[in-house]
């Protein structure tokens, strides 16, 4: 995670296999629970719903935007940086790497999906956290040059 005056810029790199940020990995699986899952562990409470994060790995998707999964796993992601420096609350940046292919031809639908709401309050191992997404930004996944992990200033305004 970078800063760039108050706002946090969090890489997420969503991979088939693993979701990644800057601190660590987890697997793309994910189940969804309507109450609270018998065994605690990585599970995120988003409106409502319980998601069991890192079961397993998702089935592979031509398009990621079609249900929420890759969103939480966003929000999981996001989590997990924060917990890592010690926060709960931030203005963040999301900083996305997806697959080459998708570059050219998913890159605005996918902003809009990461960008779908200004705010998010989600439980993550039973910690609170609240966010403001203050934009985003896709990249190509796997180059060396890859800004995924740092944002430049312009881009934040």
């Amino acid at each position: 995670m970078k800063s760039i005056n108050s706002i946090k810029i969090i890489g997420v790199d969503h991979g088939y296999g693993n979701c990644k940020h800057a601190s660590g990995a987890f697997p793309t699986g994910i189940i969804a629970y309507d109450s609270k899952p018998t065994f605690e562990g990585n599970v995120l409470l988003y409106k409502g719903v319980h998601y069991r994060i890192g079961e397993g790995h998702k089935s592979f998707m031509s398009d990621k935007t079609v249900d929420m999964d890759y969103y939480v796993m966003t929000l999981a992601a996001i989590a997990r940086e924060l917990n890592h420096h010690n926060m709960t609350t931030a203005d963040v940046h999301i900083s996305a790497g997806v697959p080459l292919m998708w570059v050219r031809t998913q890159r605005d639908s996918f902003r809009e999906y990461l960008l779908q709401n200004e705010s998010a309050e989600f439980i993550f191992r039973d910690k609170e956290y609240k966010i403001n997404i203050v934009g985003c930004n896709i990249f190509p996944q796997c180059y060396p040059d890859n800004p995924v992990y740092g944002v430049v200033k312009s881009d934040i305004g």
